[in-house]
């Protein structure tokens, strides 16, 4: 059986005081959790869990802007600005003035920023599968289900149950 993620015999001793019936206490329990994981495999890499999710989100979404891209990741737009500004002096991102509204700017992964998310990914699946989380399979794609409901995300591709 997979451990779950109470790493301390003393939590059952204490009370949350009904923190534990609030979905957002909740969520943010479990993604301090998973960030924690991540971060395990990442930073060695030096990439933190919101910027190699920034650039999967411009590959997949080439010509993105900039604002579309922090909505999409729900990050304040001076953070987003400053994720672009790194990405470019990495060399994994350019940006372009759009054809349609010359005020817009477009994102676009370089060859050598497609080159690193391709070697990321297979991190990003092994980390987030080696997770432990006392979940059956089925139970992780429900929670997958839930969670995309709750955010109001209707992905094309997303796994069903």
């Amino acid at each position: 059986m997979q451990e779950n993620l109470k790493s301390d015999a003393t939590c059952e001793e204490r009370s949350y005081g009904g923190l534990e019936n609030m979905s957002g206490f909740l969520i943010s329990l479990a993604q301090a959790y998973v960030f924690e994981h991540f971060s395990e495999e990442l930073t060695p890499k030096g990439m933190r869990p919101a910027q190699i999710s920034a650039l999967i989100l411009i590959r997949e979404n080439p010509g993105i802007r900039h604002g579309e891209l922090a909505e999409m990741l729900k990050l304040k737009l001076a953070y987003t600005t400053k994720l672009i500004k790194s990405f470019e002096a990495d060399g994994w991102v350019r940006r372009e003035q759009s054809e349609e509204d010359r005020r817009a700017i477009q994102l676009y992964l370089t060859p050598e920023g497609a080159a690193f998310v391709d070697a990321m990914k297979p991190v990003l699946t092994e980390s987030d599968a080696a997770r432990p989380s006392g979940l059956t399979a089925r139970e992780t794609q429900q929670l997958m289900r839930l969670l995309r409901k709750y955010l109001g995300m209707d992905v094309p591709g997303a796994t069903a149950d």
